[in-house]
């Protein structure tokens, strides 16, 4: 085993704990499918999905982990020195992703995964618990906000299980969650989805006010024709079709 320090700048956290590395595994559910891990680190993941997997492509940005991986020595594991979030899925013929996300980045890998959602099958992310919560959250609560939305936009979010901080290593401050994410049919047509989403964020900057008035701060008005029932709501009590609502009367 070569010694390697973890990098702050990367976000490195490496899992350990084979029962863990089993129960992820497992949820992917891989049956002789070609599989995109992102950040194989150390390849404590790529070795349980390599017998499960026709095709692993170990995706690392740290160019020092690519000899360890290398040193794995598995036939059907490729290892690719490369930024994730850089890739066309496309080149892999749908695959099934796996990984354990920097936490600084999981917003980025979700709107590459939203981008890409027709490129691949099905995705299984260990995340920080507190961001796992937040995609999970229903309308009402105070977890609720701009990113739950876009999520369910574009997916159907399962939470699979837990996994304590001590088993990472360096040890983080939080524990982690383990989702799994599949494409779902968008529950209505948008012309333009940045926009759509460009309005929700804008508005949950006003999360305490009532609609009313956080229409009046965003928009500098308030469309015609609205509910008045939805106007009395706060931006975190309104569900992804009342801001489908609000966004065709704009």
């Amino acid at each position: 085993m070569r010694y390697f320090h973890a990098k702050k700048r990367f976000g490195q956290s490496f899992l350990k704990g084979k029962r863990i590395v089993k129960k992820i595994v497992s949820c992917a559910d891989i049956d002789n499918e070609t599989v995109v891990e992102i950040g194989a680190g150390k390849g404590i993941l790529t070795k349980l999905i390599s017998a499960y997997a026709k095709m692993v492509y170990a995706v690392e940005l740290d160019r020092e982990l690519i000899s360890t991986l290398e040193d794995l020595d598995l036939s059907n594991v490729k290892v690719i020195n490369k930024d994730f979030l850089q890739l066309d899925l496309r080149d892999f013929g749908k695959p099934v992703i796996i990984g354990n996300i920097p936490y600084s980045i999981t917003t980025q890998i979700l709107g590459m995964l939203a981008q890409q959602k027709g490129a691949f099958k099905r995705a299984v992310l260990t995340i920080q618990k507190e961001y796992g919560a937040r995609l999970l959250a229903k309308a009402g609560s105070a977890k609720y906000g701009s990113i739950t939305l876009f999520t369910s936009y574009h997916f159907q979010v399962k939470k699979v299980f837990a996994i304590p901080a001590r088993f990472f290593s360096p040890q983080p401050k939080v524990s982690s969650l383990v989702i799994k994410l599949t494409n779902r049919a968008k529950p209505f047509y948008l012309k333009d989805e940045n926009a759509f989403f460009e309005m929700i964020k804008g508005i949950f900057c006003y999360r305490r006010k009532y609609m009313k008035n956080a229409l009046m701060n965003y928009l500098h008005d308030v469309p015609q024709g609205l509910d008045s029932a939805l106007l009395q709501k706060r931006p975190g009590d309104l569900t992804l079709h009342d801001y489908y609502a609000v966004y065709c009367k704009l």
